[in-house]
């Protein structure tokens, strides 16, 4: 990850929080990462906006609890101006999860928990700050490219295929940027009803928030999955948050999912690479693997051994992507099929299925 050096200009970030005493808290911490400067606080969405325009900051951090709960609708006027990352720093879980993944979904870039003197502690709160400013710093540049093509209409969906069913299961890895890319593929994929696995990069408390709003995004059955779950054609399931992992089992001509407690891989929990792996063990060639937006390489080891199963694997393009590292790393190990822009993928699955009538039912 390339990062500000010492002699090139700083980062500015805007903090946007009603909170004096976070405001004072977020610039010391911020004001203390090498590369990074804050040029500015706000208090409410209209000092923000004011702010942005006057200040012209690289990076926005931003408290969705504003006065008059304004942080959705700067954040959407922000995001239709001007390309600019935008940080969510939020309160955690409970009701303030569904507006952090709806402002996921409108653009912002990443998002991280208040601490609350509990589980998540100041010390946590200062590295995860900022790790969050390093991957919008890193992101800046691609963020614009990312967003126009965002724009541009997606292809007509093809026309259900005939041979759809056969398919096994679609598996799909995410982090950085995913939560809308996610919404993206997995909308242009519901009309061929196959069983979806997701593993998008979150914490406890927002996952079910995520399948919900995926539910109904897409019209599947979306849930966050449960150890014993059972895949059937219009279902999918997003991996917990927490602590386990998520592997797919076939069991007695069933897909089952199996929550496991272990260690982080690749840096998380739950993993792509665990999840792809035992894609890869399970179903071989009876699979399809997306790897879309994200920091890191979460995702490239278990792409590859799909694809070295016989799987079909395709990963997001980098110009259309947030941060184009996981699917940048499964590239550079030869895991990628396909390198399709977002607006496509649905398509070229479709595509992909179609080449392949040999498949087996789920």
């Amino acid at each position: 990850m390339s990062m500000p050096t010492s002699s090139a200009a700083p980062v500015k970030v805007l903090v946007v929080d009603d909170s004096i005493l976070m405001q004072k808290l977020m610039t010391q911490i911020i004001d203390s990462a090498p590369g990074f400067k804050v040029i500015g606080v706000a208090g409410s969405a209209e000092e923000g906006w004011d702010a942005i325009q006057e200040l012209r900051p690289d990076v926005v951090t931003l408290d969705l609890e504003l006065p008059g709960r304004h942080g959705l609708k700067l954040l959407a006027r922000v995001l239709k101006q001007d390309p600019l990352p935008v940080l969510i720093v939020s309160a955690f879980g409970g009701p303030g999860a569904d507006n952090t993944i709806q402002a996921l979904e409108l653009g912002a870039i990443d998002f991280i928990e208040k601490p609350d003197g509990t589980t998540h502690t100041l010390e946590g709160f200062m590295k995860h700050l900022v790790a969050a400013l390093q991957r919008a710093a890193a992101s800046r540049k691609m963020i614009a490219a990312a967003r126009q093509m965002a724009q541009i209409a997606a292809p007509a969906r093809p026309k259900e295929l005939a041979r759809a069913g056969k398919t096994s299961l679609i598996a799909i890895g995410a982090s950085t940027g995913g939560v809308p890319a996610v919404q993206t593929v997995m909308r242009d994929l519901a009309h061929l009803r196959l069983p979806i696995v997701v593993v998008q990069h979150m914490p406890p408390g927002y996952t079910a928030k995520f399948a919900a709003r995926l539910a109904t995004a897409t019209g599947l059955d979306v849930r966050e999955a449960v150890d014993g779950d059972r895949l059937r054609p219009g279902m999918a399931v997003v991996a917990p948050g927490g602590l386990r992992h998520l592997e797919i089992e076939e069991r007695r001509g069933e897909l089952v999912c199996v929550l496991k407690e272990g260690p982080l891989v690749s840096g998380h929990s739950p993993s792509v690479d665990v999840m792809f792996h035992s894609v890869a063990r399970s179903l071989g060639s009876h699979a399809v693997g997306i790897l879309l937006t994200g920091m890191g390489r979460d995702g490239a080891d278990g792409l590859l051994a799909m694809r070295k199963a016989g799987a079909e694997t395709l990963i997001q393009s980098g110009e259309t992507c947030v941060v184009n590292g996981m699917p940048k790393a499964a590239f550079e190990m030869g895991a990628a099929d396909r390198v399709v822009p977002l607006s496509q993928i649905g398509a070229a699955v479709g595509q992909l299925i179609g080449e392949r009538p040999n498949l087996r039912s789920a």
